[in-house]
């Protein structure tokens, strides 16, 4: 078997892979503050005698070559999955409990599985005068979740909860040393190992920010990958036409 089909299937799977992870983001396109995420490949240089090295970022395997090392095969990796964290557009709701985050920042909400940190600020009051994210899960403040008793409520950017002229609480804002990434962990969440305060909260009241997806970048982005992934095919397609044929071909006597 013709070993060099074996680097054009790396590609082939890492295109693959490449586009479950933009069809997630064009699925979220209109997920509030959803963040985009984007593959990181590595490619792997295989020798006849030797172990795999790394040869730096890469999703294109290449043919066979020739070196003084001996013949050499490159692979492409899955290496990981990039977070594109910068702020969406903010969208005006009218809703007294919408709050988006300006610049840096999430809000940090208690759930069954822990705290987990989010930007998606679309918040209600529960049955039991919580104020709680979409899913029911409590918005925590400065000393723990924050209660709201009936009456007139005001936001202020700073995140200070007004009843009837009264602060109730504060809703917290924080965000990552430096050095913490945090990791998706679905529904919109994020985990990190620790946070720390944001010192100048600044909230949009009445907002929500967006989708940081650009549907029509995210599709230019999805055909180039299905025509790579296409090319691969084909290539594959036609060195095993050859193995056929040469099979086919060796064998007989003139």
């Amino acid at each position: 078997m013709n070993r060099g089909i074996y680097p054009v299937l790396s590609g082939a799977l890492a295109q693959e892979q490449r586009m479950q992870v933009l069809s997630n983001n064009l699925a979220n396109v209109h997920t509030t503050a959803f963040k985009r995420d984007e593959p990181l490949f590595r490619s792997l240089v295989a020798r006849v005698a030797g172990s795999p090295a790394s040869t730096g970022d890469g999703i294109v395997a290449t043919a066979p070559r020739t070196s003084n090392a001996g013949t050499e095969r490159i692979f492409a990796a899955m290496d990981g999955i990039q977070t594109d964290l910068d702020q969406g557009r903010l969208r005006q709701t009218g809703n007294d409990l919408d709050l988006a985050i300006r610049g840096a920042g999430f809000f940090e909400v208690k759930t069954p599985q822990g705290i987990r940190y989010t930007r998606d600020g679309g918040f209600h009051v529960d049955p039991q005068r919580r104020l709680v994210t979409e899913d029911g899960y409590p918005v925590m403040g400065a000393k723990g979740e924050l209660k709201i008793p009936p009456g007139t409520t005001t936001i202020n950017p700073r995140g200070g909860i007004y009843v009837n002229g009264e602060l109730m609480g504060t809703v917290k804002v924080v965000d990552f040393p430096k050095g913490v990434t945090p990791e998706k962990v679905g529904g919109g969440f994020f985990q990190a190992s620790s946070s720390q305060p944001v010192k100048d909260v600044n909230l949009a009241v009445g907002n929500l920010e967006e989708s940081g997806v650009n549907a029509v970048s995210e599709m230019v982005k999805l055909i180039e990958v299905m025509r790579s992934f296409e090319s691969a095919q084909k290539l594959i397609q036609t060195m095993d036409g050859m193995m056929s044929l040469a099979i086919q071909e060796v064998g007989k006597v003139a």
